[in-house]
């Protein structure tokens, strides 16, 4: 086998450090086999989850509300009359459906999935953008061929949905479609709606029924757009017609493909960012029934106990009709599915269902030349990384980040090339013969694990995310950074002013500041990252954004602080927490559009905890803005009273390294002021605001209730 060949196989076999990915067994030394590209075969080039594949805010959306956002369009429910026409079509073309690869695919048009939105939201929280999986805690998932093939029933080899009709014979049938499409409308359509078509092509008996059935199918479950939905959409004549010819297509790639893309649009449209546009409704035509089905396969505690099934039925049968199982937290449970986790629920025997070669009870080694059949041609296709070619569109498909799905090991993943949006190398590239010596296929009930590498590398990642910080290696310092955040009537502006501060080396493995990464930060984060300041502000001054640069806070001393805050005795108060956890909460409420109308501006340089104080989250219009206002004002008048009490005593207000307080002996002295009586006096100033503040909330919240049922806005 030649170079170029070897570095395009599939497999790569080699001993290595094996642990579980639960972490349940010890590392033991075996032969593994993963999939290509690994990090070892890519010149250890490691393919990194990108930085906000893994958000540490907490979650700021209702699931429940967002689902009332959200239009499966794509998501279609089966007439009467369509089941009536499948079963007459049925007893005429299943063989021909057989020979192409859609028998199972239109078989299971006929059921009915019922649609969890919160479930299907709560992995699209998860899915990243940057590689199509979803980034859980515990690793790595995603929807990939076999599942579509499996679910779905649509076929991963055969003729690109792009590809043209070759025969004039071809393009004629194609112009009766496209005129019957135009004759079988109704009312004031201009195009046939799928039941105007149906009664058009069942009521008439025309030739061209077959191609006709096959158009609706697509057009309703396949390869659903905006068109579609509601009526034919000429887009699917070709397929239809090659179909109806007795040409294999791939439709398996391009229903996924539709899939990454939506799920992409809609981790983009609600979890992107901190701006959610609540009052708008999202259409999205991909089948996520699939999505469901996946979810239901592999996590036992999201699914309610499903269907037997009959002989010869498709698997989507087994959720035929079931209740939505709404019990419980659905992020909580994804979030802690680890070991529940189902990595191939299709290896296990279903009572009824034919297992396939490639779920057999002993490996296999298979030489490609003798035995290499369609089966196995699919099979490796799951397997393959590369692109997705859909109508419009090309998605990157990463099966060897998700190896275990297949029952293979996993290794670090290595990174993949892209053909710029090239439809024709995309699919000539998906479409390659496979140069794989022997074909590997695992025991269907092998317990997969991942290596030694991965492991440490799958933790730092969750720590580095978790923190949201970022290791960087030695470079200089990049310049220190204020951040504004301007809010009037609900819109939010950024300004981001730097300081230029004499340039240091630090040592390598050391965290650094990054103005991309800072840009990329929540304030509570940037405040964790940064506790370097020892200088103070007495009350509630602001702190001066001119105090002299302190060393970066290294990774121990952020653990250790972590630690400290999960240690604490329940009646203790940890201000500084406090003060991250309002600045978010603040940013998210100006996130939603309410109308604060005050400046906020915040220094990446924070508080020490001596000083800091609890800012309650300030909700509400013009009116409500001037009571927590006046209430701040009231506390600064006090402050400063005693500020300058202070000072007629000798005190040296100017000194920011250290406050003077009062010794003992009743002399003037630099000893650090008693946190316990300044503690008090922020407690007491805190329940002032704080009452202020539940008082705005209540009356925000009747007012949403009166505009929810008047039909109004809900803004303030």
């Amino acid at each position: 086998m030649d170079e170029q060949s070897d570095s395009d196989t599939i497999f790569e076999e080699r001993e290595e450090f094996m642990v579980s990915p639960t972490g349940e067994h010890p590392t033991t030394r075996r032969k593994a086999h993963f999939l290509k590209p690994t990090a070892f075969s890519n010149n250890g080039e490691v393919s990194e989850l990108p930085p906000d594949c893994l958000s540490p805010k907490t979650h700021a959306h209702d699931l429940k509300h967002l689902s009332e956002k959200v239009m499966f369009r794509g998501w279609k429910h089966p007439t009467q009359k369509w089941k009536l026409w499948v079963r007459k079509m049925h007893s005429k073309h299943q063989s021909l459906w057989k020979q192409v690869g859609i028998y199972e695919a239109v078989m299971s048009s006929i059921y009915d999935m019922k649609p969890h939105k919160e479930l299907v939201l709560g992995l699209a929280e998860k899915w990243c953008l940057d590689t199509n999986t979803f980034v859980f805690p515990w690793g790595e998932a995603t929807i990939t061929l076999e599942d579509v093939m499996v679910c779905g029933g649509c076929s991963v080899v055969g003729e690109s949905v792009l590809s043209p009709l070759r025969t004039k014979q071809l393009v004629e049938v194609e112009e009766k479609l496209i005129e019957a499409r135009k004759e079988a409308a109704t009312g004031n359509s201009s195009v046939a709606t799928h039941k105007a078509w149906i009664d058009y092509f069942m009521r008439n008996g025309n030739d061209l029924e077959h191609e006709a059935f096959l158009s609706l199918w697509l057009s309703k479950f396949v390869l659903v757009n905006s068109t579609s939905c509601l009526s034919i959409g000429k887009h699917v004549f070709p397929v239809a017609i090659s179909l109806a010819r007795g040409t294999r297509v791939a439709l398996a790639p391009a229903v996924l493909c539709s899939i990454y893309k939506d799920l992409s649009l809609l981790k983009d449209w609600f979890f992107g960012s901190n701006v959610v546009q609540i009052n708008e409704l999202v259409n999205l035509y991909a089948p996520f029934q699939l999505v469901q089905v996946w979810a239901w396969e592999r996590f036992p505690m999201l699914r309610p106990p499903p269907n037997s099934i009959s002989h010869g039925e498709p698997r989507v049968a087994r959720w035929h009709k079931l209740k939505v199982n709404v019990g419980g937290d659905v992020r909580l449970v994804i979030d802690s599915a680890g070991k529940s986790f189902q990595w191939r629920p299709y290896a296990v025997a279903v009572k009824n269902w034919s297992l396939t070669r490639f779920y057999g009870d002993d490996e296999q080694y298979i030489p490609i030349d003798s035995h290499f059949n369609e089966e196995l041609e699919s099979f490796a296709r799951w397997l393959r990384a590369g692109e997705l070619v859909g109508l419009g569109s090309i998605e990157k498909y990463l099966p060897h980040r998700v190896a275990m799905q297949f029952g293979m090991d996993q290794d670090l993943p290595g990174c993949v090339a892209r053909c710029n949006g090239n439809t024709e190398i995309a699919w000539r590239n998906y479409n390659r013969a496979i140069h794989d010596a022997v074909f590997y296929v695992p025991p269907r009930l092998f317990e997969s694990n991942v290596t030694k590498h991965y492991s440490d590398w799958w933790k730092q990642s969750m720590q580095a995310h978790c923190d949201g910080i970022m290791p960087y290696v030695k470079r200089p310092r990049s310049p220190r950074k204020i951040v504004h955040v301007s809010v009037k009537s609900g819109d939010v502006s950024r300004r981001n002013f730097s300081k230029e501060y004499e340039d240091r080396e630090v040592e390598s493995g050391d965290l650094v500041e990054d103005e991309d990464m800072e840009d990329q930060l929540t304030i509570s984060e940037l405040l964790r990252a940064k506790r370097r300041s020892e200088n103070f502000v007495m009350g509630a001054k602001s702190l001066s954004p001119q105090g002299p640069q302190c060393p970066l806070s290294s990774t121990k001393e952020i653990e250790t602080l972590a630690n400290m805050e999960a240690n604490m005795e329940p009646g203790e108060v940890n201000v500084e927490s406090c003060v991250q956890d309002q600045n978010d909460a603040i940013l998210e409420n100006i996130s939603e559009g309410d109308n604060i109308g005050f400046t906020l501006a915040v220094d990446v340089q924070p508080l020490s905890v001596g000083e800091s104080q609890n800012l309650p989250t300030i909700v509400g219009g013009e009116g409500d803005v001037e009571m927590i206002e006046l209430e701040v004002k009231r506390d600064a008048d006090v402050t400063e009273n005693e500020i300058s009490a202070g000072e007629s005593k000798g005190m040296v207000a100017d000194d920011v390294k250290s406050k003077p307080g009062l010794k003992k002996d009743g002399e003037q002295g630099s000893s650090t002021l008693d946190l316990s009586t300044l503690g008090l006096d922020l407690i007491d100033r805190i329940s002032r605001l704080e009452k202020v503040f539940s008082e705005l909330k209540e009356k925000r919240f009747r007012k949403k209730s009166e505009n929810h049922f008047t039909g109004g806005s809900s803004r303030p």
